[in-house]
C-alpha cells in the first residue's frame, strides 16, 4: 500500500477513472445519446439497464462489493453487496439523466430543482470576508446540478475538471455549465490552469474541485476514510496554500423526490506552516473526515464503480 509520507501519483486502476470501465463504449455511446435525445426511453428501461450493467460486468460487481465491505464492514454479506451495487448503478443512471435533463432547462428552471440548502447563511457569512473560496465536493448525488445553487449566489465560478473520455457525456456536461454561466478549468491544460485559478481567487472568485479521488497524473496522498484509505488529491490544499483561500466542503445529494439537497460544511483553514500528521497536512485529514461523514450517511449516492480504497485498488491491479 502506498505510504502517506509523501505525495505520489495514485496507483493504476484496472478500470478507467470515470468508474464505468466494463460496459462497452458502444453501449455507453447509446446511453449518452438517449440521455440527450430520448430520456423517456431511459426512464422506461432503467430497471433493465441496471440489471444488464451488473450482469455484464463482473468487475463492477467485484468493485462495488469491495467498496461495500469497506463502508459497512468486512463481514457484509454477498446479498447486501449486490443490493448496494444495484443502488449505486441506479444512482449513476439518474445522475447522467439529471445532467441531460438540465441541458434543456434555463438556469432558473435548474435552480427550482434545488430542494433545500443547509449551511447557506454560514457560507454567505464566510464569503463576506472575501479572499475567494475553494469549494471541494465529491462524486456524489447530483453534484453537477448542485452547481445551480452555487451559481445563485456566486457570479464567478470556475470548475476544475478532467475532460471525460466519453465525448457524449462531456457534451452534456459542458452544455449544463454554459447554461449556468460557469467557467471551465480543465486540468488537462497544465500549469497555466492553476495560475489562472490563483488569480481568480485573488479576485474573490470561487473555484470548484472534486476531492474524493485522484485522476491520473494528480499528486495525492493516502488518507484514512472508513474501513481503508482513499488517495485524495493534493490540489485543493496546494491551491489554498498559494492563494490564502479557505476550503469549503459542499455536497449536492439527491432527495427522495428526485430533487437536490445541498449541504455546505464549515470552512477548512489551510495553514501553510501546520505540522504534518504522519506526513499528511491536517487540512487533508479534515477533508477526509468530511468525506467519511457523507459517504457513511449516503453510501448509495457515492458514484464510484471501481475500487475506491487503496487497499482494494492495489489488489485489483495485481489481478489484471
Amino acid at each position: 500500500m502506498p505510504g502517506p509520507n509523501s505525495p505520489v501519483a495514485p496507483p493504476p486502476r484496472y478500470q478507467n477513472q470515470s468508474g464505468i470501465g466494463a460496459p462497452s463504449r458502444l453501449g455507453l455511446g447509446i446511453f449518452f445519446w438517449l440521455s440527450a435525445h430520448a430520456r423517456w426511453v431511459l426512464q422506461l428501461i432503467k430497471p433493465l439497464g441496471v440489471w444488464l450493467a451488473l450482469k455484464s460486468s463482473a468487475k463492477v460487481r467485484a468493485s462495488t462489493a469491495a467498496n461495500a465491505r469497506r463502508i459497512f464492514g468486512a463481514d457484509t454479506s454477498d446479498a447486501r453487496c449486490l443490493a448496494f451495487a444495484r443502488q449505486v448503478v441506479a444512482q449513476f443512471f439518474d445522475f447522467v439523466v439529471d445532467v441531460a435533463r438540465s441541458r434543456s432547462m434555463t438556469a432558473g428552471q435548474i435552480r427550482q430543482r434545488i430542494e433545500s440548502i443547509s449551511g447557506r447563511d454560514a457560507y454567505l457569512a464566510h464569503r463576506r470576508e472575501g479572499g475567494g473560496a475553494i469549494i471541494v465536493t465529491a462524486h456524489m448525488g447530483s453534484f453537477e446540478v448542485g452547481l445551480a445553487a452555487l451559481a445563485d449566489v456566486e457570479p464567478h465560478i470556475h470548475v476544475v475538471f478532467k475532460r471525460d473520455e466519453m465525448g457524449g457525456f462531456e457534451t452534456l456536461r459542458r452544455s449544463l455549465r454554459q447554461t449556468l454561466g460557469i467557467h471551465e478549468a480543465p486540468i488537462d491544460d497544465g500549469w497555466n490552469t492553476w495560475m489562472r485559478l490563483r488569480d481568480a481567487l485573488a479576485n474573490n472568485h470561487v473555484v470548484v474541485m472534486q476531492g474524493d479521488r485522484a485522476m491520473p497524473g494528480q499528486k495525492a496522498q493516502a488518507v484514512p476514510v472508513l474501513g481503508g484509505h482513499l488517495m485524495l488529491p493534493l490540489g485543493p490544499v496546494k491551491l489554498a496554500q498559494i492563494s490564502g483561500a479557505k476550503i469549503v466542503p459542499v455536497f449536492a445529494l439527491r432527495s427522495p423526490t428526485g430533487c437536490c439537497r445541498v449541504f455546505a460544511e464549515a470552512p477548512i483553514r489551510v495553514d501553510p506552516a501546520a505540522e504534518l500528521v504522519g506526513g499528511v497536512h491536517p487540512a487533508l485529514l479534515e477533508w477526509g473526515k468530511v468525506i467519511e461523514k457523507f459517504v457513511a450517511a449516503y453510501p448509495e449516492q457515492w458514484l464510484v464503480l471501481d475500487p475506491a480504497f487503496v487497499e482494494d485498488t492495489v489488489t485489483a491491479a495485481s489481478n489484471v
